[in-house]
Order: C-alpha cells, then structure tokens, then sequence
C-alpha cells in the first residue's frame, strides 16, 4: 500500500490517495509527498517498532501503580526496599526508552513522527 507523508505537519496517510485535506494540519492534499517503498518500510518498521515500546510504557505504569501500592501498605522495610526500587528501576527504563527514541528522532524524521507521543 502506498504512504504519503503531509509536508506541512509531518502525519502519514497509507492509501491510494493522500487525504484532503491532512486530518491533522489541514492543508490540502497537494502538500502530501509520495514515500517510495525503502521509506515507507522504514516508517512502518518505526511506528511498529514504537507500538512495543508504548505497550511496554502502558505494563510498566500499570506495575509502577501495584509499586506503590505496596509503598502505601507501609508493611516493613524490605517490602517497602523492594517496591521503591520497583519504582526505580521502571523509571529508568521509561527513560531507556525515551532516550532512544530521542536518539533515532535526532536522527531521522520518521522515527521522530513515529515516536511522536512517547517523547514527551
């Protein structure tokens, strides 16, 4: 299927046509560009690629919840040791992630489109 990339806003549209107008910008669809298909796998590789990572931050803000919750309890220091560092170590691999993809955004304007969301 074919991609086309909005030149004002940056949103992919995959279609026979680009959209008119961009449902994010609303530019017309003259300001749509025609992805050949190395680029258009790469950006399909990217957003799915970035799908994982989302779902990866969604089960992790959900164990960070049960963390502190168990922080909440306040039972004993070991339990509470072992929740803060949950907490710890899930914050840190949410800014694993988020330097990542800084890294590729840095780097290329479709990982950065794709990551659009994550890197906030």
């Amino acid at each position: 299927m074919k991609m086309w990339r909005c030149e004002i806003c940056g949103y992919l549209h995959e279609g026979e046509e680009p959209p008119d107008p961009c449902p994010k910008c609303g530019y017309p669809k003259e300001n749509f560009t025609l992805l050949d298909e190395e680029e258009a796998e790469m950006m399909r590789d990217a957003l799915a690629t970035r799908e994982k990572y989302a779902q990866i931050y969604d089960h992790l803000e959900a164990v960070k919840t049960i963390a502190q919750e168990g922080i909440d309890l306040d039972l004993d220091e070991g339990c509470n040791e072992i929740f803060g560092q949950t907490r710890k170590d899930i914050e840190s691999i949410h800014n694993t992630i988020k330097e990542e993809l800084a890294g590729h955004a840095s780097e290329c304007i479709w990982v950065k489109v794709a990551s659009d969301g994550l890197l906030e």
